[in-house]
């Protein structure tokens, strides 16, 4: 990148970030609900790639207005943008502003067997039930979701927990990342007082008007981070999703769950780039960005190549582009002094196999000086020589 590259770059940066800045303070847009109890629109709302809905398997449990399709969701700060919200309650009820602790609707309507073994003891209401079967091309299940809760803080560890699941072929498959733990109000929270007992508090975020709240556009006192629901090396043909939630204990204070807008895929959706790897095959080189697996570390001011001593190590000047060299050549090197490897401001790792070197070339015009200057070093050494 250019010195005038840069420039533009940073005033493009700092003027979107103004902008940004003086629209929030403007026309800041909550989260929006549209309510619709039409399971082909809620499960179309959530389909990714990869996967085919089996012809009349959809089916949807629940009142009208407890579901619905919602956009504006990063506005609001929840961590996605737009996708299907599936309530104990009314749906609406998630718009900003938090102007309750104790949002509620008793839809009175049954719970759900299977979200009723979640809590042995317990027995659900108001229970908000989607479900289909579906195939997978790649043989592997991703979904992105959030679970909301009015149950927080003031009823965090506590035995009223409402509950939810995503039971593929009758499994839950809602679990805190790493673990077969369920996501729930008593194992993700900040605790009661807040800060006190807390469970997988990293994963929380806090709302409540009583705990210092709100902090966000959105209704319910508290919510968890984005989380991927998953299932790999699914068996050939149709499988079985049921999406559910229900209050437990009562029929008082609402929960939702939010599912992302197309992340319903065989291949994982929406992560960020800070999180990505691309594994290419071994006769390829691999660029992994996960900084622990660096083979190049680009600093702001210099570029560091690290060549076997088996390989010729030659220094190029500032002024080059970035070539593949034959395998009959030698792997050039690039000095401390260059930056010009054209890589992200970010770092960036490349691994390069044994069977391919990459390596920074001049300009023809270089080149020639090189070839010049070599030669005219060369002859005033035989004649030195000479005398």
């Amino acid at each position: 990148m250019t010195i005038s590259q840069f420039i533009k770059k940073l005033s493009a940066t700092f003027a979107g970030t103004t902008f940004a800045a003086l629209s929030g303070i403007t026309a800041a847009q909550a989260i929006s609900i549209t309510p619709t109890s039409n399971g082909n629109d809620l499960v179309n709302e959530i389909l990714g790639s990869g996967i085919t809905i089996a012809p009349d398997s959809i089916n949807y449990t629940g009142t009208a207005g407890a579901s619905g399709i919602f956009t504006d969701g990063l506005s609001s700060g929840i961590g996605i943008d737009s996708g299907i919200i599936l309530t104990t309650g009314t749906a609406t009820d998630a718009e900003a502003p938090n102007s309750s602790d104790k949002k509620t609707t008793d839809n009175e309507l049954p719970g759900d067997s299977d979200l009723d073994k979640l809590i042995p003891g317990f027995a659900t209401e108001d229970a908000t039930i989607l479900e289909f079967e579906f195939e997978s091309e790649g043989g592997d299940l991703y979904f992105n979701y959030i679970f909301a809760s009015e149950e927080y803080v003031e009823w965090t560890n506590d035995d009223y927990n409402d509950v939810f699941g995503f039971f593929l072929n009758g499994i839950n498959i809602a679990l805190i990342p790493g673990t077969s733990t369920p996501v729930a109000i008593n194992t993700v929270n900040g605790g009661r007082p807040l800060g006190i007992d807390a469970s997988n508090p990293e994963f929380f975020n806090n709302n409540d008007p009583s705990e210092g709240g709100p902090f966000f556009d959105i209704e319910y006192d508290g919510f968890t981070n984005l989380f991927t629901a998953q299932a790999l090396g699914l068996s050939a043909g149709t499988h079985h999703i049921r999406l559910a939630i229900a209050d437990a204990g009562d029929a008082f204070l609402d929960s939702a769950v939010f599912i992302q807008a197309n992340s319903f895929s065989d291949m994982p959706t929406g992560v960020p780039d800070s999180q990505s790897t691309v594994d290419v095959s071994k006769s390829q080189s691999t660029v992994d960005v996960l900084k622990s697996q660096s083979t190049v570390d680009v600093s702001k001011s210099q570029s560091t190549v690290d060549v076997p001593k088996s390989q010729s190590t030659v220094d190029v000047p500032k002024s080059q582009s970035t070539v593949d060299v034959p395998k009959s050549q030698s792997i050039v090197g690039v000095s401390d002094f260059q930056s010009n490897i054209n890589v992200s401001d970010s770092q960036s790792n490349v691994d390069v196999p044994k069977s391919q070197s990459t390596a920074d070339v001049p300009e023809p015009s270089v080149l020639i000086g090189l070839l010049v200057i070599g030669f005219v070093g060369s002859s005033l050494k035989r004649k030195i020589n000479k005398v």
